[in-house]
C-alpha cells in the first residue's frame, strides 16, 4: 500500500515536472526581456524616454483645466453662498 501511495506521488510529480521547469523559464525570460525593454525605453534614444514619460498628455491636461475650473467655480459658490447667508442672518 505504501509503495502505491509513494507511486502516485512519483507520477504526479513526473508530470508537473516538465510544466514548472517550463513556466520558470518562460517567466524568467518575461523577465529579463521586459528589463531590457523598460531600460532601453527609458534611457535609449539620448535619455528622451524619460523625457518622454514625464510629459502631461494632451488629456490629462484637459482633464486638469477642467477640474481647476470647476474648483474656481465652487470657491465663487462658496463665497456667494456664505454673502447670502451672512445677510440672511444680519436681516
Amino acid at each position: 500500500m505504501r509503495i502505491i501511495a509513494y507511486w502516485r506521488t512519483v507520477i504526479v510529480r513526473l508530470v508537473d515536472g516538465p510544466a514548472l521547469h517550463i513556466l520558470f523559464y518562460v517567466q524568467k525570460l518575461v523577465e529579463e526581456e521586459m528589463d531590457n525593454e523598460m531600460v532601453n525605453e527609458i534611457v535609449g534614444h539620448g535619455g528622451s524616454g524619460l523625457e518622454k514619460m514625464l510629459e502631461e498628455s494632451p488629456s490629462v491636461a484637459g482633464k486638469r483645466m477642467r477640474l481647476q475650473k470647476s474648483i474656481e467655480l465652487l470657491k465663487e459658490s462658496k463665497q456667494v453662498v456664505a454673502r447670502f447667508i451672512s445677510s440672511f442672518i444680519t436681516d
